[in-house]
């Protein structure tokens, strides 16, 4: 199984690739630059940042291109990331096809894109509208079956219309002004009779019954179901103190920060810390159980 392969299809396929254990990949685009005497085109290089949210599109990616089950790819996933963390350890570089590699420089991960790397982001497609080119077409095409009309008439009649019905129009707004500014000043020396209108006063009101408000208002706590909160989760039970720090310590070599909490002298838990949501812990229990093969995922506190 070529883990290599799916990174780089899968990163270019998304711009981004969370690899648990090596960190988060993502495709950044680099603007164009001049250099005095040319122009350089944008291109595209791939940084890699620690750290990142437990994924598991990319297992889900590699099972099903290979038709395994998920657990088995994220199985191969991590031993991939093991392996690979080794190896850069020892100096060596990790490749992924046609894109760059991972190094290590002062223990961490980063990532050198080649210089050949080219990629072109998918075009947008666009939907032409052939009924209705057809139908300009048609009307471009269309020539008249009657004959053009003759040019010889030397009076324009149409213009001459017009003219008369503007002077229509201006006359009857000039009578209009006329005969509404006569029936203002006859309206004017008519003498207005007296229209006194009596206003009854209100009735008292009787505020002897008048209630004071008595309504006291509570403050309600006011929970923030987006706030992260952090979580020690149980990621593997242990009978002795030996097995639990082994484990311990293969989990540091893969980058992942875990401790050892002694519950009794038959009992050992190896516990994470996890940054999420409390609406999300049901979804990171289940990511945890598929990642490290413990079914017994809780929250230790």
């Amino acid at each position: 199984m070529d883990i290599a392969k799916y990174i780089g299809s899968f990163l270019l396929k998304n711009h981004f690739c969370y690899v648990h254990g090596l960190g988060n990949m993502e495709l950044k685009k680099r603007p164009a630059t001049y250099d005095g005497k040319s122009l350089n085109p944008h291109s595209y290089e791939v940084i890699v940042t620690p750290g990142g949210s437990i994924d598991d599109n990319l297992a889900n990616f590699i099972a099903t291109n290979e038709q395994i089950s998920i657990s088995k790819a994220a199985n191969a996933l991590r031993e991939y990331s093991i392996d690979a963390r080794k190896d850069m350890a020892a100096g060596k570089e990790v490749p992924i096809p046609n894109i760059g590699c991972f190094v290590e420089e002062h223990s961490r991960v980063k990532f050198v894109t080649n210089e050949q790397f080219r990629f072109t982001p998918a075009s947008l497609p666009t939907i032409r509208n052939s009924k209705q080119l057809d139908e300009q077409n048609a009307r471009l095409a269309h020539k008249p079956s009657y004959p053009p009309p003759h040019k010889a008439d030397s009076v324009n009649w149409s213009m001459v219309i017009l003219v008369c019905v503007l002077l229509i129009i201006i006359g009857g707004g000039i009578y209009g002004i006329y005969y509404y500014s006569g029936q203002n000043k006859n309206s004017n020396n008519v003498p207005l009779a007296d229209t006194v209108v009596k206003v009854q006063a209100p009735p008292p009101v009787d505020t002897t019954h008048v209630q004071k408000d008595t309504v006291t208002t509570s403050q309600v706590p006011v929970v923030d179901s987006n706030a992260i909160s952090s979580y020690k989760m149980v990621i593997g039970d242990y009978s002795t103190m030996a097995k639990a720090e082994r484990r311990q310590k293969s989990l540091q070599l893969n980058g992942t920060h875990v401790e050892v909490v002694p519950m009794d002298s038959a009992n050992f838990f190896v516990v994470a810390a996890i940054n999420c949501k409390a609406a999300d812990t049901a979804h990171v229990k289940d990511s945890l159980r598929v990642w490290y093969g413990y079914k017994g995922v809780v929250i230790y506190k």
